[in-house]
């Protein structure tokens, strides 16, 4: 609830402003693991940006060579946010949407306190030795780690949210499962690093949010709220929703959406069993997953210098990377059909379209590999992260399918699929090809739409799906 543009234009200055940053305790300072919860209360007297609000934190982990996942938000299965006792977002998996949105260039990781990588013999914070599991401080409150509140707290618009018009807002992290880490047997070499171990644990501890407020003291920014509460009844705030559907994928999986700006379909799919890339299934313990194209057994000792087999030769994969299985994302194609991570030339490639009420998304059959550029489009960018093909195919496979207009978000302006009178009935299908497709993966769906926040009087709330 910030100042819109045509008050900005003609003021020429905004008096009587200060700003100050909190630290907010959550309502238990108990350490949390897998499947356990934290919770914070948000300030309810205050204008608050909640772009630039921050979880910090620490992570212990148990297990002889145990490894963190490469993004600090990986712990946090769900994130909900209520108003009121009311749920205005929540859904599962949104780590792994975050995977698939830094993989598509939406969102970045920040090296310095998101953890960002894998590493096999050094902590990615301090760049020294590991020589067991990785496990970092817990004393005197450190804060290594650190994560946004996501998918709403990116898109809420306006992002400065004046409190006090609403009734008490409450942010709840849901841990994920200890399948994040990477349980290798051990370090001594690239064999033992991807052979699984025994599954490792994580706890967070020492965990705060950290608050970004503002006020404007000459009374102006008030009056201006009060008087559009007036003459409209309500104040407005659009934010971005996202919804998650998982299955096994045996050829079509059927969701469903009565969104009235549906945007955007994604799905990705982790393997249900050990197939190329993975040892095991993606929720079982595995070692770490070597990135194909990557440079993974390189070592600082003079008999292992140099470009190993299987290493391409630009800049970008000069060094070592690795996944966590849990989010290893694979296109549903039979490793019989696969010859260095891409189809074969002489078998079948699978075909996958998404259908809305029996409209063919796109309106050709689309192969597994043709999705590339067509989830380009959907992201609108020019590239994503992987460095080749079987990068894209083996280790961050994703599929996306645009329905709205570009750019619509940014002006605040909904033109996504007006699926409202009906709840439509939507499926991910394997349209052509069917023997190359796998039968057992797991597919993730996620649907984002835009939703609308009406906060009235007596801070009363409607959300416009």
């Amino acid at each position: 609830m910030s100042y819109p543009s045509y008050l900005e234009y003609f003021s020429s200055s905004i008096e009587n402003v200060s700003t100050a940053s909190f630290k907010i305790a959550p309502t238990s300072n108990n350490a949390v693991s897998s499947h356990q919860q934290i919770q914070f209360l948000l300030p309810q007297n205050a204008l608050l940006d909640f772009r630039k609000m921050r979880m910090q934190f620490q992570v212990t982990s148990t297990g002889s060579f145990t490894r963190l996942p490469a993004h600090a938000s990986a712990y946090f299965n769900r994130i909900s946010i209520e108003v009121g006792g009311q749920s205005i977002s929540s859904f599962e998996n949104a780590n792994v949407l975050d995977e698939i949105l830094r993989n598509n260039l939406q969102i970045e990781v920040d090296p310095v306190n998101e953890h960002s990588t894998i590493q096999r013999k050094n902590d990615p914070f301090s760049a020294t030795a590991i020589a067991a599991g990785e496990s970092y401080p817990t004393d005197d409150n450190k804060a290594f780690f650190s994560i946004d509140l996501g998918t709403l707290a990116r898109s809420i618009q306006p992002s400065i949210v004046a409190m006090q018009f609403l009734s008490q807002v409450t942010i709840t992290l849901h841990l994920a499962e200890n399948a994040v880490c990477a349980s290798p047997s051990n370090i001594t070499s690239l064999a033992t690093f991807i052979a699984a171990g025994t599954q490792g644990t994580y706890s967070i501890v020492n965990h705060n949010l950290i608050a970004e407020c503002y006020d404007v003291q000459d009374g102006s920014l008030m009056a201006m709220y009060q008087q559009t509460m007036q003459d409209q009844g309500y104040l407005e705030l659009t934010y971005e929703n996202w919804t998650s559907f998982s299955d096994v994928f045996n050829n079509v999986t059927r969701f469903s959406s009565s969104a009235q700006s549906l945007n955007k379909i994604v799905a990705t799919f982790r393997r249900g069993s050990g197939v190329t890339p993975l040892a095991a299934a993606y929720n079982a313990a595995n070692g770490a997953v070597a990135v194909r194209g990557y440079n993974n057994d390189l070592l600082a000792s003079g008999s292992n210098v140099g470009f190993q087999a299987g290493a391409l030769g630009q800049p970008e994969t000069q060094g070592a990377v690795y996944q966590s299985a849990f989010f290893v994302g694979t296109a549903p194609i039979v490793s019989a059909s696969l010859t260095g991570g891409v189809p074969k030339t002489a078998t079948l490639e699978p075909t996958l379209n998404f259908s809305i009420n029996s409209v063919k998304q796109p309106s050709y059959n689309c192969k597994a590999s043709g999705w590339y550029d067509a989830t380009k489009s959907g992201w609108g960018v020019s590239r994503t992260k992987s460095n080749s093909l079987a990068e894209w195919m083996l280790h961050r496979f994703s599929i996306c399918q645009r329905l709205d207009l570009p750019d619509s978000k940014q002006l605040r302006v909904m033109s996504g699929l007006n699926l409202k009178a009906s709840n439509a009935s939507l499926t991910l299908e394997v349209t052509g090809n069917a023997s190359a497709a796998t039968t057992v993966d797991n597919v993730l769906i996620f649907t984002a739409s835009s939703n609308v926040m009406r906060v009235g009087i007596g801070k009363q709330i409607q959300i416009l799906h």
